[in-house]
């Protein structure tokens, strides 16, 4: 059999089964046919890379204070769309008391004021160093990081939730790629680690939190060189991310990585934006919001179309991915990275597990961001 992809640390059969999909349906095939053209697709974060862009953004910009709002704006949108149940036991503060968003937005506001009082880009004349010697900088960076852990959407809100993609309220879109630049360059250079964050002992009305934070991400070469063999071969590769498209964009089209995906090739969850190009948070209700079964309908709409079939090939992690994992009959290969998350995923596991011909799993280590050549993941992976 003609092998197209490099061995690297693929799972054996998987590593079969994508070679066999190239070469039934790409150039090498007497029967391709350049204007009906089979596609892939698949899904970003903790797929196409180790890690979350968007959970990666979020630490950058809480570390680095990345915001353009006012206090009151913050805080009204640090609470936009969220339960207002307390939250579950498990996030009790440590004196074991429980904690909900009216709680930990009263701390986190009243940290955002004193860091807009003092910081230059605000209001301030103190160094971004120097605010980060502070305790309001300390509450503010743990409890931003324990609401986003915490918190969960409320299902009566008209929106799906999307809240980290929000914080960028009041960006234009280059800058947003100009931050990402900035934030994936320092994140690729941190370790791969599982951080924790306690808050100080100030007064505060949540009282004090601990909790633990996934840090750093990671380019996967089997994923780079996939892509580029799909693309190589007459095979269109596409990302379906439920992640804001500009985040997801700014990482997988920048030239300093090796992903180097076309932007039209790239798409995610659409914010509105005023009329300065500013953005709003809010959805844009003209594209489908691409979480869950929206990933079918944004394949649907914006991919597949009379010129082209498939998607031969779908990649996922997650509940988030199992919609496009399953839905198309023309789909031969399901790759699911191996997470320990349950869910509806876990049906799909089940069938992998059990040598189907369409579900294949793949295994990673996600300490030491790379695939290894197994089923199943080892370590800590969340």
């Amino acid at each position: 059999m003609k092998t197209y992809i490099k061995r690297l640390n693929w799972e054996e059969s998987l590593y079969l089964a994508i070679n066999k999909l190239i070469g039934k349906h790409g150039k090498d095939n007497e029967a391709y046919n350049p204007d009906n053209k089979p596609f892939a697709v698949f899904d970003w974060d903790n797929t196409s890379i180790i890690g979350d862009v968007e959970e990666a953004l979020l630490y950058y910009m809480v570390r680095n204070l990345s915001f353009k709002m006012e206090a009151e704006e913050f805080y009204e949108l640090i609470r936009k769309n969220v339960d207002k149940k307390d939250y579950p036991k498990e996030f009790n503060n440590l004196d074991n008391q429980r904690v909900n968003i009216d709680l930990i937005s009263q701390d986190i506001k009243r940290a955002y004021e004193k860091i807009y009082e003092n910081l230059d880009i605000f209001e301030g004349e103190k160094s971004l160093e120097e605010v980060q010697e502070t305790n309001y900088y300390q509450e503010f960076v743990s409890k931003m990081l324990y609401r986003y852990r915490a918190s969960s959407f409320d299902k009566e809100a008209e929106d799906p939730y999307c809240w980290m993609s929000f914080l960028l309220k009041n960006y234009k879109t280059k800058e947003v790629y100009d931050l990402c630049e900035k934030a994936y360059a320092s994140m690729i250079k941190e370790k791969i680690r599982l951080e924790e964050f306690v808050s100080p002992d100030i007064k505060s009305a949540a009282g004090r939190v601990s909790i633990k934070y996934f840090v750093g991400i990671r380019p996967l070469e089997e994923m780079i060189d996939l892509y580029q063999s799909l693309e190589e071969n007459g095979i269109d590769c596409y990302i379906v991310s439920a992640s804001f498209i500009d985040i997801v964009r700014a990482f997988a089209t920048d030239l300093n990585n090796n992903y180097k995906m076309k932007e039209e090739k790239v798409l995610g969850l659409r914010l509105m934006k005023d009329d300065e190009g500013k953005i709003l948070p809010k959805f844009d209700k003209n594209y489908p919001i691409s979480i869950r079964e929206g990933k079918v309908q944004t394949i649907k709409k914006l991919i597949k179309n009379e010129r082209n079939y498939g998607p031969i090939m779908v990649g996922g992690d997650s509940d988030g991915d199992f919609a496009m994992l399953k839905e198309f009959d023309q789909t031969d290969v399901s790759l699911i990275i191996h997470r320990i998350n349950s869910g509806f995923i876990d049906e799909l596991r089940q069938k992998a597990r059990k040598g189907s011909t369409r579900y294949y799993s793949q295994g990673r280590n996600l300490l030491e961001a790379s695939f290894i050549g197994s089923k199943k993941s080892e370590g800590y992976n969340e």
